[in-house]
């Protein structure tokens, strides 16, 4: 098995034409889960902030998206379902034995960041694929099995996955007498309870599967 973390600057992003298009409405994209997938499509949970402006509707302009439904708006951005008929997308899709790993997102000041996992055939066939549709500035290869000395859930969880999942364990959320909920959490970490809520709960996916994995 291998996980791949591939990055672009935002330069590199603008020289696509659906990606710059994003960028001229958000500050920030962040999908925080996929909802469902078909072979048209994925049906994706995402934080937006949106440009001063803007509207969440402008979205539906764009060749490769289309608003589902919005969700909540608060101060960190608007939680909506899209539905994303990128080649990004289509590529993962077509492709098996391959995961992308949420969260992921574009971000005007941050570039993009995507990883991916899975059998190493497929993952050398993403990766052709990818560089065709939009070469990445870095690509990052690693295998699972890492020394003894290694940090492993470094390559299972996300940086952000690794302080939501810190911060609720520090705080008690899973003592067997917690006290503390969800929003009072994600106030501490001055997020949305929803976003907040997704990195836990993507963690905990990963976290168990890697024990299932251990186990089997």
């Amino acid at each position: 098995m291998r996980k791949v973390v591939l990055k672009w600057k935002t330069n590199s992003l603008r020289g696509s034409k659906e990606i710059s298009e994003i960028l001229q409405i958000c500050e920030r994209m962040e999908i925080l889960g996929h909802l469902s997938i078909n072979e048209e499509g994925v049906t994706q949970l995402a934080e937006i902030k949106l440009k001063e402006g803007k509207t969440i509707e402008e979205l539906d302009n764009l060749d490769n998206f289309k608003v589902v439904t919005v969700h909540e708006e608060n101060e960190d951005g608007v939680l909506v379902s899209l539905f994303c008929t990128h080649p990004l997308a289509i590529t993962a899709i077509e492709l098996s034995n391959i995961h992308i790993q949420p969260p992921y997102g574009i971000s005007e000041k941050n570039g993009m960041e995507m990883r991916i996992s899975g059998l190493s055939n497929s993952i050398r066939r993403f990766i052709s694929l990818i560089r065709i549709v939009l070469p990445p500035d870095n690509i990052s290869v690693q295998s699972f099995q890492r020394e003894n000395n290694d940090n492993i859930w470094e390559t299972i969880l996300t940086e952000r996955q690794v302080q939501v999942l810190s911060h609720a364990i520090r705080k008690g959320f899973y003592s067997m007498d917690r006290n503390v909920t969800l929003k009072q959490l994600a106030d501490e970490m001055e997020m949305a309870r929803s976003t907040y809520g997704e990195h836990i709960r993507r963690a905990e996916v990963e976290i168990m599967n890697k024990i299932f994995n251990d186990l089997n």
